[in-house]
């Protein structure tokens, strides 16, 4: 019950963030319809099924591997607190035996042996993860923690069905950051931005050059939009923000059509990192604006506060695994300034206490690998 709590809340905050009339910056948080989600989970198991192997422990039958698999639950319950560093330890030796326990019980199925340790390594995962949890609320966690969470669990390695493909996108947006963005002011910038969403929605998606073209000629429309981030104010920006969704809806349309313009994989990446570069771009912005502004305005500051925590409520494992180095580093860097950050912005509001949020953070995230691990193992 707890678990679920937890998601539904993030989920409501990313809701509560889309609708609020200060937060101008057109994301597309809803951007997983049912194909595409899908299609994201998948790619995202076949991702974690490559970080660990199921060869690190063997075991005579699925009793000695359950009788391991105690072992560790009782090891973690003798930690009254924990460091970071030592609670990735513990995931990392969990995911490791849980590997390896799942493959010993589904030998030993196959024969109808020993059905029972099924159950038993049920309730001893839910009790492991009981324990990480209450190890996480040991201490006081902060943004530098869970960063620390993402960079050590999720794994370098990508699978090689993937692999071509990220880097690939990788080289496409790196391109970008070489385009110099012209001065404008606010009226031309929004022109801009309309024009860019009106020529891409009367030419429609035919090529992968369409999608391609429109990533490009959005990137620049974008970063001319954040050098004004300030000014926006309550100025409506409701006509972007669903011309933006429109053509990102024709995108993932295409995914569906009988002769593919692109596999859907690269699709999937593609806007993922897109995604994750307008959300560091924006946050980045956000985080310059805090050192030089004064922001009296609790609309204003409430704003800010939603745009600086967006990264960390939308960037996940598998997300982060597609992120360059270079933007590793700038969330990284964000971590660290996020306490700056919140007392600048202390006349802002948010659900919860700010200092709360890491740890929840962390706990999703772990939630996760194991929901995520036993999807993987059913399939």
């Amino acid at each position: 019950m707890e678990r679920f709590l937890l998601k539904r809340s993030l989920h409501k905050w990313q809701m509560k963030y889309a609708q609020h009339k200060e937060c101008t910056v057109p994301f597309f948080i809803k951007w997983r319809n049912n194909h595409t989600c899908f299609l994201f989970i998948l790619i995202s198991i076949l991702y974690l099924s490559g970080c660990s192997s199921k060869e690190n422990y063997l075991f005579q039958d699925s009793n000695e591997a359950v009788h391991a698999y105690n072992d560790l639950l009782q090891q973690i319950r003798l930690h009254d607190g924990a460091s970071i560093d030592l609670i990735i330890d513990l995931v990392y030796e969990w995911r490791t035996l849980s590997d390896s326990v799942s493959a010993c019980i589904n030998r030993d199925s196959i024969d109808n042996k020993n059905y029972h340790t099924k159950s038993a390594y049920s309730i001893i995962g839910d009790s492991i993860i009981f324990e990480l949890e209450r190890l996480i609320d040991s201490s006081p966690r902060n943004f530098k923690d869970y960063y620390c969470i993402l960079n050590k669990l999720s794994s370098p390695e990508l699978p090689k069905e993937v692999r071509n493909l990220v880097a690939s996108a990788h080289q496409f947006f790196h391109s970008m950051d070489s385009v110099t963005i012209p001065q404008t002011d606010k009226r031309h910038t929004i022109l801009l931005y309309e024009n860019t969403l009106d020529s891409a929605l009367s030419r429609n998606i035919h090529s992968k050059q369409d999608i391609l073209h429109f990533l490009k000629s959005e990137d620049i429309a974008f970063r001319l939009f954040l050098s004004h981030l300030s000014s926006w104010g309550d100025m409506s920006l409701d006509h972007i923000k669903v011309k933006t969704q429109a053509q990102i809806k024709s995108i993932f349309e295409s995914m569906t059509r009988s002769q593919e313009i692109m596999s859907k994989s690269e699709i999937v990446i593609l806007m993922t990192m897109r995604n994750n570069r307008r959300l560091l771009q924006n946050a980045t912005t956000c985080v310059t604006d805090v050192h030089i502004l004064d922001f009296k305005d609790s609309n204003q500051a409430t704003a800010y506060l939603w745009m600086l925590l967006q990264p960390w409520l939308s960037i996940d494992g598998f997300c982060y695994t597609l992120l360059s180095q270079e933007e590793k580093i700038s969330l990284e860097k964000l971590a660290a300034e996020m306490p700056q950050a919140f007392r600048q912005l202390e006349s802002g509001h948010f659900p919860i206490d700010l200092n709360e949020l890491p740890p929840l953070l962390i706990k999703a995230y772990i939630d996760n690998l194991y929901t995520t691990s036993i999807c993987n193992k059913n399939l």
